[in-house]
């Protein structure tokens, strides 16, 4: 369960670096730090929509894990990746 946590916050990590990158609109984006961005790198980029759900805990031993999450989505919040572009593709055709 150790190992597993681990690599969760490793991941997350991985995600919020991305998150900061791009909400500092840097050059670089490090999308290939971990399995996860790198698989979400396509609606992380700037012709996506992205939507975030962040689950919290009423109850109080918890509360350092929701105190977490929040702050995590007020990093999201802050990044704007551009317009969404709707890409329609024609089959058949």
């Amino acid at each position: 369960a150790l190992k597993e946590a681990q690599n969760i916050n490793k991941s997350l990590s991985a995600l919020g670096d991305v998150i900061a990158s791009r909400s500092q609109k840097a050059g670089h984006v490090p999308f290939r730090n971990s399995m996860l961005t790198h698989l979400l790198q396509d609606s992380l980029s700037s012709d996506a929509k992205t939507l975030m759900f962040v689950c919290i805990s009423p109850v109080m031993y918890n509360a350092e894990e929701s105190f977490s999450s929040l702050n995590f989505a007020a990093r999201v919040k802050t990044v704007e990746l551009g317009k969404a572009n709707r890409q329609v593709s024609r089959r058949g055709r």
